[in-house]
């Protein structure tokens, strides 16, 4: 049986029906459930592993019932189906009460005989609580648990550390835009330097900070503990105000967050996911991995438990070291959320949210790259050379484009700015009243411009930036908007980006490729029909080239890059089909191929024309990539890397009219 789903192509922008089967859908969630990241997590698998022996033995040397009775629920039906084909298969199906249900929906006398004395549960994410740790734990207690039980794990600490990081900053508010020379261009308007931001966590890989890209401002210090075994109902809602002082000057901009948990009673086992600086084993850990990994890598890696950013409301200046200030710290059943003031604030801090439409439109990664200095020099270069002060008359395509509205303020005649997005057009038309901008017309269809609009056009120009975007070459939407104009544009029309050329890079990830690699065996536990299921659920339900942000996924080049796609936008529509092959040049495993987009605004040999949302230096076959830090690469990840591999063999097909770009790879030894 097959189904037809409506999506929209990103590259066409239309809404089109595609034929899968009935069962996509339940592909789709195995694939990306997540799982295999955690028992690819050999830390938290031994640590709870150990826990558990130690507990167990502990409960028998005292008396007591110890893992005589096993009941074990689980939710997500394909993950409970396959729990019991692989306890069948290890040998414990008959020792193991399996239940298809919620913990806060079974019924002790029903689902299970009697209270449990002990509970090992795994309700934790990047911010602990997000999963509903605290009413799960809260209702296990007064349901399901005896009075004198046990937990693993027993109890959770959260830590915080103030910092400044003017990169960190740009992703969470509007800077001003300066030409070249370093005068401003567009400023935000009021209600963009007021608004407080979204609450919300960033997550990410802390660890992959550049040290140089952030000032500590204060140590790490702890702001709550979540007792996991008291019977007592743990409060839903906290506040933590704590009296700190600044290590050195700076502006106190946002918190950095993450948790550890003591798996046992006594605290012994202790699982961190702190950021390497700041990680309790960190001398050990480089010690035993220090030769093969950078510093930042010989901390543990994991994708399901991450390291958070918050932004501080308003940051607040801290003029000298040793200055005094209150940081606020809050929870409630879900989330938290901090300020930092000088003084102690006299009521509860509400959780804050955003009041500006930037926040509410754009993700993080695009609001840093909107701020990307290095990035809108280049645009800037192209705009200051070519834009005739009373002169030229600009089409800006894309959503959000500030750089297209700066050639406003750099003296064309007119601007006609394409933004359909209501939230987004609300936006930039504060911005064009904020500064005063008098020429600037908005277009909600481009079909619907007139003739004599498109005849006095002299720039079309784009960044380009989509928000159905989600690989990188789906902003090839830029030129299916020039090809339902194309026909009626005079022939002297400057088109910006002229072309954009996608390269494929052969790399060796240090760890990300474990979210798609079988895992084979975890404590002892064969779990080989665990990865035969999610390997079916893939093929059926994963594209072949995913987003991901790899400035958080350290990798070695192979190879050099190599061009597998090059677009004319003057010539959109014609179609490509091409092979190639790639020569590795560093001995190593290839467990991913990389791929991104350079944007070449103008037909020239000058790299100050050519615009990267891939690696941000020169790549060097052996070394580690430094990828643009505000935007998501492409990756393939090979169903099964090869030893030995000296090849790695390409093909691309794009037909644009109909919005399909399909790549495919294979490793040879040649």
């Amino acid at each position: 049986m097959s189904c037809f789903s409506q999506v929209i192509n990103p590259i066409t922008g239309e809404n089109s029906w595609q034929e899968r089967g009935d069962d996509y859908d339940y592909h789709l969630e195995v694939a990306n459930a997540g799982f295999g990241d955690m028992l690819h997590d050999w830390e938290r698998n031994q640590k709870y592993f150990a826990a558990l022996k130690k507990t167990i033995g502990g409960m028998r040397a005292g008396g007591q019932r110890g893992a005589d009775s096993v009941t074990a629920c689980e939710a997500f039906l394909p993950m409970a189906n396959c729990a019991e084909k692989i306890l069948a298969a290890n040998g414990v199906g008959d020792k193991v009460r399996l239940i298809r249900k919620r913990s806060t929906d079974i019924q002790v006398g029903g689902d299970m005989p009697q209270k449990a004395n002990l509970l090992v549960a795994e309700l934790l994410d990047t911010e602990l609580i997000g999963e509903g740790a605290i009413g799960i734990y809260n209702h296990a207690h007064a349901e399901l648990l005896t009075e004198d039980a046990l937990c693993i794990p027993a109890r959770a600490r959260c830590y915080a550390q103030v910092a400044q990081s003017p990169l960190a900053a740009q992703w969470n508010s509007l800077k001003t835009l300066a030409n070249l020379d370093g005068e401003p261009l567009l400023q935000p308007p009021e209600q963009l330097k007021s608004c407080h931001g979204e609450a919300g966590l960033h997550d990410v890989q802390l660890s992959q900070l550049p040290s140089s890209a952030f000032r500590p401002l204060t140590d790490p210090v702890e702001i709550f503990q979540f007792d996991f075994q008291r019977k007592q109902e743990r409060e839903k809602q906290r506040q933590q105000l704590l009296k700190l002082q600044s290590k050195q000057p700076g502006a106190a901009e946002l918190v950095f967050y993450w948790w550890d948990i003591q798996l046992d009673y006594g605290g012994e086992i202790l699982l961190s996911c702190a950021p390497y600086w700041a990680h309790p084993e960190l001398k050990e850990m480089a010690a035993e991995k220090g030769k093969d990994h950078p510093l930042p890598n010989v901390v543990p890696w994991r994708d399901h438990w991450m390291q958070a950013i918050y932004y501080i409301p308003k940051p607040l200046q801290l003029l000298e070291a040793g200055k005094p200030f209150h940081l606020s710290c809050h929870h409630d059943e879900y989330s938290l959320w901090f300020d930092a003031r000088e003084e102690a604030p006299t009521k509860s801090v509400r959780r804050h949210t955003c009041s500006c439409d930037l926040h509410m439109t754009y993700s993080r990664s695009r609001i840093g790259q909107i701020n990307q200095a290095p990035r809108n020099k280049r645009y800037l270069r192209y705009l200051e050379q070519n834009i005739e002060a009373g002169k030229s008359n600009v089409l800006v395509l894309g959503n959000g484009c500030l750089l297209g509205l700066a050639s406003s303020a750099l003296g064309a005649a007119s601007v006609q700015l394409h933004e359909p997005h209501r939230f987004s057009r609300r936006l930039l038309e504060s911005i064009v009243q904020h500064n005063k901008l008098k020429n600037v017309q908005f277009v909600e269809k481009v079909e619907e411009l007139e003739d004599s609009q498109l005849a006095v056009l002299t720039h079309i120009f784009a960044e380009p930036y989509f928000l159905n975007a989600i690989l990188p070459w789906d902003n090839f939407y830029f030129g299916t908007l020039l090809m339902k104009i194309k026909d009626r544009l005079p022939e002297s029309v400057q088109i910006s980006p002229c072309s954009a050329k996608i390269y494929a890079l052969p790399v060796e990830f240090l760890d990300l490729h474990k979210i798609r690699a079988p895992v084979g065996s975890c404590e002892g536990f064969d779990l080989r029909l665990f990865d035969q299921m999610v390997e079916r659920s893939a093929e059926q339900a994963v594209s072949l080239v995913e987003a991901q942000p790899l400035w958080e996924y350290p990798c070695r080049a192979l190879s050099e890059p190599q061009e597998v796609l090059n677009v004319e936008f003057s010539n959109f529509s014609k179609e490509h089909s091409l092979k190639g092959c790639i020569e590795l040049k560093h001995p190593g495993t290839c467990n991913g191929v990389a791929l991104w987009v350079d944007w070449q605004l103008v037909d020239d040999s000058s790299p100050k024309s050519d615009v990267s949302s891939g690696p941000s230096e020169p790549v060097i076959p052996g070394a580690f990539v430094k990828w643009d830090m505000f935007v998501r690469q492409g990756v393939h990840f090979p169903r099964k890397s090869k030893e030995a591999v000296t090849h790695v063999e390409w093909s691309t097909d794009f037909k644009p009219l109909l919005g399909e770009l399909n790549f495919s790879f294979s490793q040879k030894k040649l």
